[in-house]
């Protein structure tokens, strides 16, 4: 396999599309660009069935991201903001129900009239306690294709039970469910829920931030709770909102690859943008397990140049990002660089640790200054202190450069790998 002599990234493609031929191509690019090469073990490709099953056995600890998708799939998902779904997500609650935590618009979750808070009691007919025992939430949903019929038995916040079918269509993502401008004292700071890190992600986020400057918002609540990540791009303008116009052509984040691809590394500044903040006095993230990957890097990169604090639960800790290679109507996306802020900090596999704990409230809807993790940061904005953990908790408010092991991630019906692993 010989790279291009213009682009030292562009490795063609395999002899055929015969699997045999995949796994060889995949395999030898997997040799030459993953970022942990060298640890890779042996093994003989045309024992596997498909490239995706050959990269699994490939990757090395800590990789957990690495991945083959297919390639329609994920231009619709980083291109056009779609996905097949039904529209919502779950998350476990302290007496480990299964609740729901969002519901895009216009989604089959929403038709149904699903809300945040709702209880999954059972999936297809079967218990979501037998769901647990029989660890069979990889496959509950059934497949991810469109005309797919889920069955639920849902309650809802007033304790009424109903049973809905949902069927799975394409979506489109709902990147920014909420932005709003909370008077705190005598602040105004502004609340952004941020979904996913995709194409249509720029022109969403562009609109909230010229609110915030119309409102001279000094202070910036930035919940990714529930963000897995996505293009580097996005992330990277998203910097540019927050902190371009305080810290214009400083370092961004530094971008680390292999020893064989050591001439391409690579540092993007920051950049003062017309939707740029003017002043930024604090900058508060919520986070969860489920936050990875590019909203990591969004704020460890944000972090050298403006106040930030994080309020929620540690991170899912993913430092690292891939490169894609198309072939075969597919996408292969080892993971091959690693990335540093203007500090040089990264590596944080164990995740970002939150300044104030905080409970993730489905009780209270994104955005409601009553939600547990939204009080606290409007409480830690407003006094420098952290609120108090929930009676019979015992967390402490930590170092948000220091590490902790996550929580595993609940449950969700609508993950979408591509997120993990893809730049």
């Amino acid at each position: 396999m010989a790279c291009a002599p213009d682009d030292p990234f562009d490795f063609g493609g395999p002899r055929s599309c015969a699997v045999p031929d995949q796994n060889a191509w995949v395999q030898t690019l997997m040799e030459q660009t993953y970022l942990w090469n060298e640890d890779m073990p042996e093994l003989d490709p045309f024992e596997y069935d498909s490239p995706s099953a050959m990269v699994a056995e490939l990757r090395v600890d800590p990789d957990r991201w690495s991945r083959v998708s297919d390639k329609a799939r994920s231009d619709a998902l980083f291109e056009e903001g779609k996905v097949v779904s039904l529209g919502f997500r779950t998350r476990r609650d302290a007496d480990d129900r299964v609740v729901v935590a969002t519901v895009d618009v216009d989604t089959p979750a929403s038709a149904a009239g699903l809300r945040r808070g709702d209880v999954i009691h059972s999936i297809g007919g079967l218990a979501t306690e037998q769901i647990d025992e029989e660890e069979r939430w990889g496959e509950i949903y059934g497949e991810s294709e469109p005309g797919v019929a889920v069955d639920l038995e849902v309650e809802h916040s007033d304790g009424a039970l109903e049973e809905v079918q949902l069927v799975k269509d394409w979506v489109s993502i709902d990147v920014v469910p909420e932005t709003r401008v909370l008077e705190v004292g005598n602040r105004r700071v502004g609340y952004l829920a941020f979904t996913t890190f995709v194409e249509t992600s720029t022109e969403a986020l562009n609109e909230a931030f010229a609110e915030f400057r119309e409102a001279d918002v000094r202070e910036v609540v930035v919940d990714v709770r529930y963000n897995g990540g996505g293009l580097i791009v996005v992330a990277r303008h998203f910097m540019h909102l927050l902190a371009g116009a305080v810290a214009d052509g400083q370092v961004a984040y530094r971008v680390r690859y292999n020893d064989h691809f050591a001439e391409e590394n690579d540092e993007h500044t920051l950049l003062r943008l017309d939707q740029s903040l003017p002043h930024v006095d604090h900058v508060v993230f919520i986070t969860t397990g489920s936050t990875l990957s590019a909203s990591e890097l969004l704020i460890n990169c944000v972090a050298p140049h403006v106040r930030v604090s994080i309020v929620g639960d540690t991170t899912g800790g993913k430092p690292v990002g891939s490169r894609h290679f198309a072939f075969c109507d597919q996408v292969a996306a080892p993971i091959t660089f690693r990335l540093l802020n203007a500090d040089d900090y990264g590596d944080y596999y164990d995740g970002l640790v939150p300044t104030c704990p905080a409970p993730d409230d489905l009780a209270q809807a994104l955005g409601d200054p009553a939600e547990a993790s939204l009080a606290t940061a409007l409480h830690l904005i407003s006094t420098g202190e952290c609120l108090p953990p929930p009676e019979g908790e015992g967390a402490v408010a930590g170092d948000p450069a220091g590490l902790r092991t996550p929580p595993e991630p609940a449950a969700r019906h609508d993950q979408w790998p591509e997120l993990a692993g893809l730049h």
